[in-house]
């Protein structure tokens, strides 16, 4: 049975909003306000690598908490459709004023490779973060650095917790998808938000 609030216009709204809150800058800024400032440490790299972090975590996410759930397939195109529309319109922005081609979607694909990669080299890996910020902090210049490794860690954490609250009050309706969205460790093991 599907719930009144799960019709197609209800999952567009959830699929744009998790898309909308991939792109919002208060967790980027709060994850760089907590760096400290040493010269070693190249802020506008970080600054362009936390964003993309944070949109694929927001991808992540939604996959990793929606398990085996009817609509995931059409939430996350959404996600997707949403983001490419947003990338597509960024790339051509910014191509004009560069004058470079800029392809941020393929960034994006780019980006999802190298972290898919560095977790599959950890196949049993219990907590994703543990992986996810050394290899933010390499893809930064600053593989060494533990304040770029924690920023890594934060805004993949934060993401993974905003996703968790926006799906809760989404589809608390939903008994089945309310017990995996609160016990998701019993489907994939331990992965703390």
């Amino acid at each position: 049975m599907t719930l009144p609030n799960q019709n197609p216009i209800f999952i567009q709204e959830i699929g744009e909003s998790l898309a909308n809150f991939s792109l919002d800058r208060e967790s980027v800024l709060f994850a760089l306000s907590r760096l400290p400032d040493e010269n070693s440490i190249n802020k506008v790299a970080i600054e362009y690598e936390i964003q993309l972090l944070k949109i694929l975590s927001v991808g992540w996410a939604i996959s990793y908490l929606m398990g085996d759930h009817s609509e995931k397939a059409t939430l996350i195109k959404t996600f997707w459709d949403v983001l490419f529309e947003f990338s597509k319109n960024l790339s051509s922005v910014t191509s004009l004023t560069i004058g470079k081609e800029v392809d941020y979607f393929r960034a994006l694909k780019e980006r999802i490779d190298i972290y898919l990669k560095a977790l599959a080299e950890v196949p049993h890996v219990k907590d994703p973060a543990s992986v996810i910020g050394p290899t933010f902090a390499r893809l930064c210049g600053s593989t060494d650095n533990v304040h770029v490794i924690m920023a890594g860690n934060r805004i993949f954490r934060l993401s993974l917790e905003g996703v968790k609250h926006f799906l809760e009050s989404g589809f608390s309706g939903d008994a089945d998808l309310s017990s995996q969205i609160a016990n998701p460790d019993k489907r994939y093991g331990a992965v703390k938000c």
